[in-house]
């Protein structure tokens, strides 16, 4: 290719061109980093403490104290702008309360939020403000619950805005965490306790990430009985299971049990068709009933099992959920004297397979148990009349039976297998400690879950 004279066009790299503009232009002055003097950011006069600073994505910082008014101590905020120009200091907690411990936080868009402990009167109690970007801080927000002293407040903010403020409180007996949640705009939402009952809990913090609801991570000085021990609670996404709106009670009839058809020497009559053994094997042979073609006595046994859960008060640290079992077995006779009342104990068991929220350290975490047997004991007594056998009763609450086995808003799914009712054999021993021993191995089934067809 060739210009307006003939002469070949001489290619100049762009590279070059633009180190050679490159080194036309002069470098910006670089210093050394360093920390300049210092100055007041409070206003003269009384005394200021309690400071904390947070700082936005433009490069603006957002300071913010504890002060005297000459009467109480209020907070107050004040920022300064990336290019060094200060705003003046808002007081943002209320005249006539002392306000101490402030934290503050921006979120993404430089809205910032600031907590703070205020005295309410009988109580300290932690306060919330949120400040727009460009903009002043509105009223506080009491966001720990009225009634109880609450200290040491921390704030977080997640990337769309969202916060997390955490502090303890004392519930009358030991200091518990508690947090609370806001949207990017309006009021924090009602307050949850975090750490456990009983137990001193203080010192707490939170990070928020970028999702409040993927993580959120509340830290706290706790003890495990002996030693303090840091403590940690997190928020993620929880994916439940399908549950009935009610499934209560359990009530399952009772009849005498019979071993099964192993070597058939008949044939039962249609439409149920199938092999059948003459005649019918009692599976235990301590205990019967009456029943006149069977042993001369008339039938009296009408027994049975109930299950009903009991609902508990969410708003309370006590557990009151509870599953209470109702027992009733009677008409007991030993087998060998018919005529007599059976005065031992009996075995109540049933296969329960539970799903529920209760499957890791870290709860709620859904999950299945395999079938395992709930069981406990029955003590039968002697009745003033001869025509009826020994009668057998108890009521009695899981978590009497197995402390812990039923907790408040667990949302459980207990699904039974047949109901059984077993002798004590023929030692007449095994259900002293029933539970967790149920038996010491010759034990056999006297009821079983099942319907009477007259």
């Amino acid at each position: 290719m060739k210009n307006a004279r003939g002469a070949p066009w001489r290619r100049v790299p762009i590279l070059v061109l633009a180190v050679v503009v490159a080194l036309l232009v002069p470098a910006a002055a670089h210093g050394t980093p360093q920390f300049l003097s210092s100055i007041d950011v409070s206003d003269a006069g009384q005394d200021a403490f309690d400071v904390q600073v947070a700082q936005d994505s433009s490069g603006n910082s957002l300071m913010i104290w504890s002060r005297t008014d000459g009467t109480n101590f209020r907070i107050q905020a004040r920022l300064r702008a990336a290019d060094d120009t200060f705003g003046s200091p808002q007081s943002i907690s209320v005249a006539g309360r002392d306000a101490f411990e402030p934290q503050i936080a921006f979120d993404s868009s430089g809205n910032a939020t600031a907590v703070w402990t205020q005295w309410d009167g009988p109580h300290s109690r932690i306060y919330a403000a949120f400040r727009p970007s460009g903009g002043s801080f509105g009223a506080g927000q009491a966001i720990s619950p009225s009634g109880q002293d609450a200290t040491a407040p921390q704030i977080s903010i997640d990337g769309s805005g969202r916060a997390a403020a955490v502090w303890y409180l004392f519930d009358g007996t030991v200091d518990r965490v508690q947090v609370a949640l806001r949207p990017p705009t309006g009021s924090f939402g009602a307050p949850e306790t975090l750490s456990m009952p009983g137990v001193e809990s203080y010192q707490p913090n939170v990070a928020a990430g970028l999702n409040i609801d993927d993580n959120t991570t509340v830290v706290w000085t706790g003890t495990d009985g002996t030693k303090t021990r840091v403590q940690t609670a997190r928020r993620r996404d929880y994916v439940g299971y399908p549950r009935p709106l009610s499934a209560s009670p359990v009530l399952t009839s009772l009849v005498p049990a019979y071993d099964g058809c192993t070597s058939p020497n008949r044939e039962h009559g249609p439409p149920l068709n199938s092999p059948s053994c003459n005649p019918p094997s009692k599976t235990s042979s301590v205990l019967t009933v009456g029943t006149f073609d069977a042993n001369g006595i008339a039938p009296q046994s009408a027994s049975s099992v109930r299950f009903k859960p009991i609902i508990g008060n969410p708003a309370t640290d006590a557990n009151e959920a509870d599953v209470v079992a109702v027992a009733k077995i009677n008409d007991v006779r030993n087998d060998s004297a018919p005529t007599t009342d059976y005065t031992g104990r009996l075995g109540v068991r049933v296969d329960l397979q539970i799903t529920d929220q209760r499957n890791a350290p870290e709860q709620p975490e859904a999950g299945t148990t395999q079938t395992f047997p709930l069981e406990f004991a029955v003590q039968c007594l002697a009745t003033a009349s001869t025509a009826t056998g020994g009668n057998c009763a108890q009521t009695t609450s899981m978590n009497a039976v197995l402390p812990g086995a039923v907790l408040e808003r667990k949302r459980s799914v207990w699904a039974f297998g047949q109901t059984t009712v077993r002798d004590a054999g023929l030692n007449g021993t095994g259900y002293a400690s029933c539970p967790p021993t149920c038996g010491d191995g010759d034990e056999k089934t006297f009821m079983r879950q099942g319907i009477f067809i007259p």
